[in-house]
């Protein structure tokens, strides 16, 4: 099983029509999200379905625009005043941006690893957001992702990351695309 090199990945990869992901290096933020105004008669703004991480907390900021989080039970609209938000591992949160409205924001993790970006290069391989949801469950089976149920039952939500994204995905042949990080300067044999 091949290792990723994720600096020589293109930096930005797109989310669907309108919407960009770029990775930032050696910044205080893992990525910058960029949703240009999308009018409603072209289609769906970005939406992130309701979901949680089991290991970090998320940090994000919005840039530019405005940005619609559920955080919780509390649905709050961000903008850039607001400053840095942060979303406790465990918590669901989903994320919606508005139609005619540019918006930009950025995001991290604590602790700050590469795991987002692995788990979002593995959802993402298409450039948009996958419509098969076991190409969803396999990328988040291996990475820090779960999705949300209604009554939010922790037990029921990793079990069904579980089974879906580690067996009956791969069991109809659904693979993610990149595996683990390769160690800056190494040399395979």
């Amino acid at each position: 099983m091949p290792l990723v090199d994720l600096d020589a990945l293109p930096p930005t990869i797109e989310l669907g029509k309108g919407c960009t992901m770029t990775f930032l290096r050696n910044e205080p933020y893992l990525c910058r999200i960029h949703v240009t105004a999308i009018p409603a008669s072209e289609g769906e703004t970005l939406y992130v379905f309701p979901h949680w991480h089991d290991e970090h907390d998320e940090l994000f900021r919005v840039v530019k625009g405005r940005l619609e989080v559920l955080i919780g039970t509390v649905t709050k609209q961000y903008v850039p005043e607001d400053g840095e938000i942060r979303i406790p591992k465990g918590v669901v949160h989903s994320m919606r941006t508005f139609h005619d409205e540019e918006t930009i924001f950025e995001e991290r993790t604590e602790p700050m690893d590469e795991q987002k970006e692995l788990f979002f290069r593995n959802l993402l391989v298409d450039g948009q957001m996958p419509k098969d949801p076991l190409q969803a469950m396999i990328a988040m089976h291996n990475g820090d992702t779960r999705p949300a149920v209604p009554g939010h039952i922790l037990w029921l939500e990793r079990a069904i990351t579980t089974v879906f994204g580690g067996y009956v995905a791969p069991f109809f042949g659904y693979k993610i695309k990149y595996h683990g990080l390769k160690e800056p300067n190494a040399t395979t044999s």
